[in-house]
């Protein structure tokens, strides 16, 4: 499937109207959108350059007790995909089958004084781990299950407040992978495909992020859809090409790497190629 194909869900929520997938940091003096259900305990996520307080009692709990053994003096838990649906973050729709646009951001989950796993220096969760982690209900601790996840014990919130999303990169190496939040780059300015001036993200300054000898492999970019370019590029290639911020697209400066073929959106990682 070509990247122009693609097209986003529409976004059926007034709560989050506007709200579009796009990279950069959440910001804290967002306006503070409230859900429906504006009662008791919630969880304030924190996407783009908005808020919004998602509430316990909105949301549908299950008794931990059904999977694990008792260990705790509390039952009730809501699992933590449950705070990011998909009127927030809507699905990208290809032709035929739609794919899961949440896998695009990692997902940092604060305690009330601020601590988070990124204090101790680990990464922020991915969407795969959000899927299997859960808070209890009382005491707003987040537990990410050891039989289900090896992660270090950090990531295991107290009393949990925030919930910050982030747009990434997965940088995929023969021998290992991470991920690069765009939030966490500078930016440059580049012309785009419609001669308007527009903030960018150098793809080179992403693999250098992870990469300490970019020169000796090749590279390639592939949409969450699965699409790559059909050659990969060169090192020299890869550092002229972008990630537009705005317009949410790949480009490339030089005439030979300006066809469409070479404008990847909602790209999902940079492979490291041998």
């Amino acid at each position: 499937m070509r990247p122009e194909s693609i097209f986003r869900f529409a976004i059926l929520s007034f709560a989050v109207l506007g709200m579009m997938l796009a990279a950069g940091c959440s910001k804290e003096d967002g306006n503070g959108l409230t859900s429906p259900d504006s009662g008791g305990e919630y969880m304030k996520v924190f996407f783009q350059d908005d808020s919004l307080r998602v509430y316990y009692s909105s949301l549908e709990s299950f008794d931990v007790t059904t999977f694990k053994a008792p260990a705790y003096t509390e039952n009730d838990a809501i699992w933590l995909y449950s705070f990011v649906d998909t009127i927030l973050i809507p699905p990208v729709q290809g032709d035929t089958v739609s794919y899961d646009a949440r896998n695009l951001y990692a997902y940092r989950i604060e305690g009330d004084d601020g601590f988070s796993a990124a204090v101790r220096g680990y990464p922020d969760n991915t969407w795969d781990q959000m899927d299997k982690g859960y808070l209890m209900v009382l005491s707003r601790r987040v537990i990410f299950p050891d039989d289900l996840l090896d992660l270090p014990g950090a990531y295991n919130i107290k009393s949990a407040r925030n919930m910050r999303i982030n747009r990434k990169i997965d940088i995929v190496a023969p021998d290992s992978s991470s991920f690069v939040r765009l939030c966490d780059m500078q930016t440059t300015v580049v012309r785009n495909n419609e001669g308007q001036d527009e903030d960018a993200v150098p793809l080179s300054d992403l693999v250098e992020a992870y990469i300490s000898n970019p020169g000796g492999f090749n590279y390639n970019v592939q949409a969450i859809d699965g699409y790559s370019l059909s050659s990969d590029l060169s090192w020299e290639e890869l550092q002229t090409g972008y990630w537009l911020m705005e317009s949410e697209k790949t480009i490339f400066t030089p005439d030979s790497l300006s066809s469409g073929k070479y404008r990847v959106k909602y790209l999902e990682q940079i492979t490291v190629v041998n």
